[in-house]
């Protein structure tokens, strides 16, 4: 009897540590909303959630990683949900992704912009040219960048609001290991 308790417990805990990711055009990703105990968090416990599954929050360097996201978070049915990505401005007036710390890409703009919302630097009709600039401080009140719903557009936000998240597998694992011990489902 003690057996069987000893071995149903060390197979709970081995199951406990399993998490579902994505694969999508060769990289492995965890969207927190497709698995059912992961909570919705703030931009830094999220970061710190993913770090501790050897995952790091997800950076969207080029459009056909974000359209290929972004679509897929569309056919999941999960329009309705706000996640954060690596994006933010925290120390600095410019977005970055935390994740490989390389300026947002001025050749595909995803930025929600409200009216207005430029900086006076900029002239009329460059924003493509200075896409990571922004104006105002650069602290947690909209310094962290989510997908926000229903469109999924990139939008600066308070770090400190709850919400979904996306990881993907980090780029030093991957090409020191090839692949993480995740379930993974087909995209």
């Amino acid at each position: 009897m003690k057996i069987a308790l000893l071995l149903l417990l060390v197979a709970a805990f081995a199951s406990a540590q399993r998490i579902t990711t994505i694969q999508l055009d060769g990289v492995q990703y965890f969207v927190s909303r497709m698995n059912p105990y992961s909570p919705e968090l703030n931009y830094f416990l999220a970061y710190q959630y993913c770090r501790s599954l050897g995952l790091q929050l997800a950076s969207f360097e080029t459009k056909e990683k974000a359209d290929t996201m972004t679509q897929y978070l569309k056919n999941a049915g999960y329009v309705k949900y706000d996640f954060w990505t690596s994006g933010n401005k925290l120390g600095t007036d410019m977005f970055l992704w935390m994740s490989t710390g390389l300026p947002f890409n001025a050749t595909f703009d995803y930025m929600l912009r409200r009216p207005g919302n430029r900086p006076a630097d900029v002239p009329p009709g460059t924003e493509p040219q200075r896409v990571a600039r922004e104006s105002g401080d650069s602290g947690s009140a909209d310094g962290c960048v989510a997908m926000a719903a229903p469109t999924l557009a990139w939008e600066a936000q308070d770090c400190t609001l709850v919400k979904d998240f996306i990881c993907e597998q980090t780029r030093c694992y991957y090409y020191n290991y090839g692949s993480i011990p995740v379930s993974a489902t087909q995209g």
